[in-house]
């Protein structure tokens, strides 16, 4: 990754960890992911653009329901995972021009609290883009947490979801 788009998504994920207090021994994570496709800017942002269809380059998602406020800002949607369980998120900024959206998370089976997350597509050569998935939050297990509630094991929670969910978002960017 370049020196600045690095500088940029450091200052990103510093951004969206907020004003929240250190509190010693409950650190704040960071999850970064990016994916490069072969698709212009424009045809990857389509791809992961819509609020309401998160399933549509996700899989690990069958259904994603607006709860109140259609697909703007302050929009909230329930998403269900394909095994069952449900999400539900605000999206708190969505730049068309920009490429990017930011949300948090209200509700979650996850063993993470305090989870906002942004997305951005950026071009990187003719006809190549990243799509870049990022968020900070903190682990639910505040005290002495297990090896699975541990800070490891929900940064590789996190990841792994992201790595998934961006392979399927670069087959529908790319249109395979």
């Amino acid at each position: 990754m370049n020196r600045p788009l690095k500088l940029l998504c450091t200052a990103a994920l510093a951004a969206c960890a907020g004003t929240a207090a250190a509190d010693e021994g409950w650190s704040t994570l960071n999850t970064y992911e990016t994916i490069t496709v072969n698709a212009t800017p424009d045809q990857a942002w389509a791809a992961i653009n819509r609020w309401d269809a998160l399933q549509s380059w996700c899989p690990a998602f069958e259904k994603t329901e607006i709860v109140s406020g259609g697909t703007g800002v302050g929009s909230v949607r329930a998403i269900t995972l394909a095994n069952g369980p449900t999400f539900t998120e605000e999206l708190l900024a969505l730049d068309g021009a920009g490429m990017s959206l930011r949300y948090k998370i209200i509700d979650s089976p996850l063993p993470i609290v305090e989870y906002v997350s942004g997305m951005r597509v950026v071009s990187v050569a003719k006809g190549t883009s990243d799509i870049i998935w990022y968020s900070s939050y903190k682990r639910r297990a505040k005290d002495n947490p297990g090896p699975d509630a541990n800070d490891e094991a929900m940064q590789k929670l996190v990841g792994g979801l992201y790595k998934a969910c961006l392979a399927n978002a670069k087959k529908v960017a790319e249109g395979k």
